[in-house]
Parts: structure tokens; C-alpha cells; sequence
């Protein structure tokens, strides 16, 4: 079955630390942005910010940029029919994988034993179970308990191997890196322009990772409304909300299932994470979105002492843990 493409309904918007003042679109172009590039990365609209860079500089190494998103869409995109990704969901295995697939795989599975499954790239059954269903009956309510099952009965993170370079999948079993893949391409973008001596950029290709501060030094800031902005001045900010991906006429499901029962996570209604990483970001965003309860949440976090997170509760409530190991409790109220 082939994967319905989402509609990304962004949230955030990265805003000119000195003017504050957003424009249409994800991305308010900063006053001290030398220059801008705009592209799509992985199905979501993408942005770099450029600060204290000549723009001939700039485009000649935006050009690169776009072919290396080109290049790792073609490892790790399920919107691409030819990736290794979908030719790995089709057989099973895959035989000769590319570094990047097998990296971003294992990452995922790292991050799926150390949540304790809350984070699981193996739910592309169930998105597709739930497409399905609502594409034969989009004024439904949701997919009964028998199709739900089925679809569950596929997903174990614990089934997916990679021995000998050789990834193989479980029986009846689909990764899905949407979870994990802007996070990764985001990475891997940052690292080449460090690589080419930028130090004043905003990477925002669906996660935000800042390579460092605007060049007068204030940092960008992440909008985020109704709250007060983030400021950015180094590492990566991932934001999951079920508001990004509904399914159904109604709104009646979202995208991101709790592995555990295959029903959309209902228990927060944004989960934003900074770390170091934006692939890190990426998927503890989704995994402590998933997550319960407090308690469950600050258990996942505990193998990850350089997240810091903020999550909005189903009531509307914003909580903050400054770092992810910083307390059992419930974390204080802003």
C-alpha cells in the first residue's frame, strides 16, 4: 500500500530575534538573515537562515545542501516509491544498505529500547490501517478493534535486525523514519555546513537545529503560540502534536499511535524537546508524546540527560522540565 501523503500543519515559525514579528508562512525572514533559502526536505517546507554570509557564498552552497537532501530522501523517504526505505517495506530485507539507512535504523532502534518502546519505527502498519480505513469511509468513526489488532500484531521494534550490514524486517512488518527522518536530514545538513565554515545559521528543515547564534549574538527564537518563544542558540528543537497529521473527516484520529493499543496518544497535546542532536529531538518528541503519564514520561527520559523538554497537556497546560533527569515529580508550571 502506498503511503498518503500528510499535509504538515506547522506551528511554529522561527522569528527575527530583533523585530519579533511574524510574516505568513513557517519562517519570518530575521533583519540580520544575510540570506534565505526555501525548499521541501522529507514532505515538510524547509528553511536555512543565513547570518553574517556573503550571498554568493550562501547560494553556491545551498546547491549542495539540495542535493544532499536529494540524496538522503532517496535512503530514507517513504514519499519516494524508489528510496531504500520503500524497497526494504516491499521485500523485507535489504541486502546492501546505505551507511545513512543503516545509521537512521539503528538509531531508531537505540532510541525505541531506551524509551521502552514508546518510540517504535515499526507503527507504519497501523498509519496504514488507519488511511485505509478512513479512505473507504472518511465520515467513520475509528477503525474497529479487529483492524487495529491485525495491524499491531506487525509492530515489535525488537523483530527488526541488522546483522552483517543486512537489515532485515520481521513478518508483515513496514518502517516508517518519519518519526526520526527531518530530525536525521537536519543533522546531516548542519554538518556540512559547519563542515564548511558556517557558524551563524538556522537549519529549520521540519526540527530546528541552530549552529549557533544570529551574528550580533542574540539568538533565533521559535515561536510557539500561545506561549513565549524559544530562544535558540545552539543544538535542536522537535515539536510533535497531533494537530500535525489528522485522519479522518472529523479529525477522529491523529498520526501518532501509541504502539501499545494502535490508538492515537491522547494524554498531551505538543510535546517540544531540545537536545544536541535534532534526530534525538526528533524521535524523543514522538516517544514522550506517546508516553502516559508523568511518571512514564520522566522514565523514558532518564537515558537522555541532555533533553530538555515542554509539554502541553491535554487541558491546555504547559509544563517544563529544564533538563530531562532534573526530577521524578511532575515538572513546574509556566
Amino acid at each position: 500500500m502506498t503511503e498518503a501523503r500528510p499535509t504538515r500543519r506547522r506551528a511554529i515559525r522561527i522569528l527575527a530575534a530583533s523585530a519579533c514579528v511574524a510574516i505568513a508562512g513557517p519562517v519570518a525572514r530575521s533583519a540580520r538573515a544575510d540570506f534565505a533559502w526555501h525548499g521541501v526536505a522529507m514532505g515538510a517546507d524547509a528553511t536555512i537562515l543565513f547570518s553574517d554570509v556573503a550571498e554568493r557564498e550562501a547560494r553556491s552552497t545551498c546547491r549542495l545542501v539540495e542535493s544532499e537532501i536529494d540524496r538522503l530522501e532517496g535512503a530514507l523517504s517513504l514519499f519516494r516509491s524508489d528510496s531504500e526505505l520503500s524497497v526494504l517495506n516491499r521485500a523485507g530485507v535489504l541486502a546492501t544498505p546505505s551507511g545513512d539507512l543503516r545509521r537512521a535504523i539503528g538509531l531508531a532502534l537505540q532510541v525505541a529500547a531506551a524509551t521502552r518502546g514508546l518510540f517504535d519505527p515499526t507503527v507504519q502498519p497501523l498509519w496504514e490501517a488507519h488511511v485505509d480505513w478512513f479512505t473507504r469511509y472518511p465520515d467513520a468513526g475509528l477503525p474497529p478493534e479487529e483492524i487495529i489488532a491485525q495491524a499491531r500484531s506487525a509492530v515489535d521494534w525488537r523483530r527488526v535486525s541488522q546483522d552483517d550490514g543486512i537489515i532485515r524486517l520481521g513478518d508483515g512488518q513496514r518502517l516508517t523514519l518519519n518519526g526520526l527522518g527531518q530530525g536525521y536530514v537536519t543533522d546531516r545538513i548542519a554538518q556540512l555546513l559547519m563542515a564548511r565554515g558556517f557558524g551563524h545559521v538556522l537549519v529549520d528543515l521540519g526540527e530546528q537545529r541552530a549552529l549557533g547564534p544570529q551574528r550580533d549574538g542574540s539568538p533565533w527564537l521559535v515561536s510557539r503560540s500561545p506561549f513565549a518563544p524559544l530562544a535558540l542558540g545552539g543544538g535542536a528543537l522537535a515539536t510533535s502534536e497531533g494537530i500535525g497529521c489528522v485522519l479522518g473527516a472529523h479529525g477522529a484520529a491523529h498520526h501518532l499511535f501509541d504502539p501499545r493499543t494502535g490508538r492515537s496518544a491522547a494524554r498531551w497535546r505538543r510535546m517540544t524537546v531540545h537536545h544536541p542532536s535534532a534526530a534525538i529531538a526528533d524521535a524523543l518528541s514522538t516517544a514522550f508524546f506517546i508516553a502516559a503519564s508523568y511518571e512514564e514520561l520522566v522514565a523514558a527520559s532518564q537515558a537522555f540527560p541532555d533533553a530538555s523538554i515542554w509539554a502541553l497537556d491535554a487541558p491546555g497546560q504547559e509544563h517544563h522540565w529544564p533538563r530531562a533527569t532534573s526530577g521524578a515529580g511532575p515538572p513546574a508550571r509556566i
